[in-house]
């Protein structure tokens, strides 16, 4: 799998959902493609070297990527002027994500993926990423992040049920019992926080500002 292509081709499925193909939000949905590829394979797609610089996970050579997808004409890059806003990452021609994955269960994963987050607002993306994801539950700032402890997550044990022992009709009784019993009932009414967590728009403003400056 070529790396320029597969970075044009995620772009392309942003794109094709309704996002914003911004350098960001390109660099965390390879990171989420690595995860679930490691996952499945202990292996990444990108070959790239994660670690949790400032906020979250950043590859050093995800620059030099773009470049070489920039340089072989599979994308485009609209930097912003003054380095005020987002930079977009725009593929110079449409590429589908099956041109970049063979495997038809990797295609599906990772358009799941794409198509989750895509039109999401990207601090959504981020909170997830930096919260949510298994390499960053432990990580250590400046310090390359451990795939391998998506070996060790924690699995539900295998569920199996037990026969019981009553007939169908005592089984059918102690049904209705229990319905009856619950339509009845009434909920008790869950008190509010005092005072209730609150993250404005400032908090996620900042937060986006602060990634956009790592890129």
């Amino acid at each position: 799998m070529s790396l320029t292509d597969l970075i044009a081709a995620v772009a392309t499925s942003v794109r094709d959902c309704g996002g914003a193909p911004t350098k960001t939000k390109i660099l965390k949905l390879l990171y989420l493609l690595d995860i679930e590829s490691y996952r499945k394979t202990r292996a990444t797609v990108t070959g790239f070297d994660w670690k949790f610089y400032r906020y979250g996970p950043w590859a050093a050579s995800y620059d030099e990527a773009l470049q070489a997808a920039t340089q072989s004409n599979k994308i485009v890059i609209d930097a912003p002027d003054f380095d005020e806003g987002a930079t977009f990452i725009n593929p110079t021609e449409r590429l589908p994500l099956s041109q970049v994955f063979p495997d038809i269960i990797q295609e599906l994963t990772a358009k799941k993926i794409i198509e989750t987050w895509a039109a999401r607002p990207t601090v959504e993306l981020l909170d997830y990423v930096y919260f949510h994801t298994a390499p960053m539950r432990d990580a250590v700032r400046n310090e390359a992040l451990d795939f391998s402890t998506l070996t060790r997550e924690e699995k539900l044990p295998h569920y199996t049920g037990i026969k019981s022992k009553a007939d169908e009709k005592e089984i059918q009784r102690k049904r209705q019992e229990l319905l009856k019993k619950l339509s009845s009932s009434t909920k008790a009414p869950i008190a509010p926080l005092d005072p209730p967590p609150r993250y404005d728009e400032s908090y996620w403003s900042a937060l986006d500002k602060l990634e956009s400056d790592v890129d």
